[in-house]
């Protein structure tokens, strides 16, 4: 990989950091918070890309009330969708049949409901927030629209997430007070997973995320440990001077000033991403 590929994908890297540093159920889900008016897919956010990561959280308070919303896929994409609920009261203590219900209903009319069983517990490391998985389903997608709908059988919160594909800040429609950037999303969800079911929840600038630097400081040191690795198998990889001025725009200077930059940026983001996907996996 040589220099300039390598700053490119420690700057998408860093993207996905700001993300994952901010957001509970998987690194990097660009989060929309449901209302309560949006009790039907018509009526809930329209997302054009059901390929990228989102994380669609929601709190209801009656029993048998709903929350929906829709978004798009493609031919030849995979549909990923899987339904938790916060680690936490009242949520644990739910029965089986008190657990949210899924149901989507695919671009043919055919519907994948998502029965709850309780599963693996995820902790996020950098939001210091706690998930339990109720569902997760994987499969080819048709091409369209889709329709979700979450019944909630007992007073819950709730959190659906849609796609994989890491972006941040996409367009989407039907969305009501959606965080502006990375700063912006901590406290709404603070609120969300500090509010039990029924109460008013109160977003405050106060609730910080931490990140643990002394994690944060190994992982920057795996990462250069493996970029030094990358750095020997592309000096056996080029042939002649000329092959590293045509594939290295930096080489005519244009670039000078923002190689070091980037790879400071790069280095950090990267071991904060290393971090993050440490953490799911435990």
């Amino acid at each position: 990989m040589n220099l300039v590929r390598r700053t490119a994908c420690g700057l998408v890297a860093v993207c996905g950091v700001l993300v994952t540093v901010a957001i509970g159920p998987a690194a990097a889900h660009d989060p929309i918070f449901l209302t309560d008016e949006q009790t039907t897919p018509d009526a809930g956010p329209y997302l054009p890309d059901g390929a990228i990561s989102w994380a669609l959280y929601g709190s209801v308070a009656e029993e048998g009330d709903t929350r929906g919303f829709e978004f798009d896929l493609r031919a030849g994409e995979e549909l990923f969708v899987s339904l938790l609920i916060p680690n936490l009261e009242p949520e644990l203590s739910l029965a089986d049949d008190e657990l949210p219900i899924l149901e989507i209903t695919r671009p043919d009319g055919t519907v994948l409901r998502a029965d709850p069983i309780p599963g693996a517990i995820y902790d996020e490391p950098f939001s210091n927030t706690s998930y339990v998985t109720l569902h997760e389903s994987r499969e080819p997608a048709q091409a369209g629209r889709y329709r979700a709908v979450v019944t909630v059988r007992a007073p819950a919160r709730f959190t659906v997430a849609v796609g994989e594909r890491e972006e941040f800040g996409t367009p989407a429609e039907r969305t009501v007070d959606r965080p502006e950037g990375f700063m912006a999303i901590g406290p709404p969800l603070n609120a969300w997973y500090t509010t039990p079911p029924g109460e008013e929840p109160v977003v405050s600038d106060d609730a910080a995320v931490t990140v643990d630097a002394e994690a944060a400081e190994e992982a920057l040191a795996e990462l250069a440990e493996n970029d030094a690795e990358d750095d020997a198998d592309d000096v056996g990889e080029l042939s002649a001077p000329e092959e590293v001025a045509s594939e290295d725009p930096a080489a005519d200077g244009s670039l000078r000033w923002v190689i070091p930059v980037a790879l400071v940026v790069a280095l950090v983001g990267g071991a904060l991403v290393m971090r993050a996907r440490r953490g799911a996996a435990a």
